[in-house]
């Protein structure tokens, strides 16, 4: 009787303390508008998640954030309406230089890209 107790004791502490985890979460902002990505770079971790909250400053000129880096398993496409904003996910399995732009663009006008509005993903090795 005493060990089935002490076991459903422990898994309540368990349960109660929340889920373990040796990765923390990087959690970044970046700021959409003029044309510019605000950091332009953004530096993280290989193989830990990472969050980034986009912020579209423009009120009205939807922007997005478009990377593809299959070498590090990142393909992200993410839309943000104007004065709007929108959270992304992923965690980078390489470390390596990624660049990242602003795809939109109106009818026959230069692309955002064009522009000058593109950023750079730093993933850097664990410390």
């Amino acid at each position: 009787m005493v060990p089935r107790l002490i076991s459903s004791v422990v898994a309540i502490l368990l349960v109660a303390a929340g889920p373990v985890s040796g990765a923390e979460v990087q959690r970044r902002t970046v700021h959409l508008g003029d044309y510019a990505f605000r950091p332009a770079t953004i530096a993280v971790v290989v193989g830990q998640p990472v969050e980034l909250t986009l912020i579209n400053d423009d009120r009205l000129t939807p922007h997005n954030l478009t990377l593809d880096a299959a070498e590090a398993g990142l393909h992200l496409a993410v839309d943000v309406g104007g004065g709007k904003e929108a959270v992304v996910r992923f965690t980078p399995s390489a470390t390596g230089n990624f660049p990242f732009a602003c795809t939109k663009k109106l009818l026959f006008f230069k692309s955002h890209r064009d522009h000058g509005m593109v950023g750079e993903l730093v993933v850097g090795a664990a410390p």
